[in-house]
């Protein structure tokens, strides 16, 4: 007699579940793969995007920040501005005083020259530099400061000087003026009688009334 199992009807329910479960597992396993996949490049895609709006949130920030220091150092003021007075020393004579914050440029970026009786004062900073993570930063700041010089002020002796906080002070004497000369002063003579500068006027009329009368 033949074996049970080789007599048993191909359409038993045993087999195809035994097939379906050898070829359902590598299919499974391929989906799941393709989904982490998919997963990371997603995560990947994100974080680059991330990157990129966090560089230009960074670079608008910058741009701003120098957009609004150029705005403030090209930003006109009066002649005479804060730190600018024409003051009296311990002789009375007046003279120049201007203290300037000039701590954002180097003394070589300065410059100071006189017109006329005014005081004008320039300076121009600019740096340009790649960043470290491949940018491009440019730095350019402009100052302009004009003062007009009191008119007991020489402006042939303005001098100026830096100190170490940054601070630019200009300063200039004031004219010496020449001594006066000795000049003798005359003295005039009274003509008048002495009597008659020792009474009121009212007296001195009614005697020249009475000596008219008795002439």
């Amino acid at each position: 007699m033949f074996p049970l199992s080789l007599v048993q009807p191909s359409h038993s329910p045993l087999c195809p579940c035994s097939q379906s479960a050898l070829t359902l597992w590598p299919a499974t396993r391929l989906i799941f793969g393709q989904l982490e996949d998919d997963i990371l490049s997603m995560r990947n895609n994100m974080e680059r995007r991330m990157q990129r709006v966090n560089e230009a949130c960074r670079l608008l920030t910058s741009d701003t920040e120098m957009r609004r220091i150029t705005d403030q150092s090209q930003q006109p003021r009066a002649p005479e501005s804060e730190g600018t007075s024409p003051n009296s020393d311990k002789d009375g004579k007046d003279h120049f005083e201007q203290t300037l914050n000039v701590r954002d440029f180097s003394p070589h970026e300065l410059t100071v020259k006189t017109q006329g009786r005014r005081v004008i004062v320039t300076g121009k900073h600019e740096r340009k530099s790649d960043t470290e993570d491949g940018n491009y930063f440019h730095e350019y700041r402009e100052l302009k400061r004009e003062a007009e010089l009191p008119e007991g002020v020489n402006p042939e002796q303005v001098v100026c000087y830096l100190s170490k906080d940054g601070h630019l002070h200009i300063q200039a004497p004031g004219l010496a003026l020449p001594p006066a000369p000795e000049t003798p002063i005359p003295i005039s003579m009274d003509t008048a009688p002495r009597d008659a500068q020792e009474l009121p006027p009212d007296a001195q009329t009614s005697n020249a009334e009475k000596d008219q009368q008795v002439d």
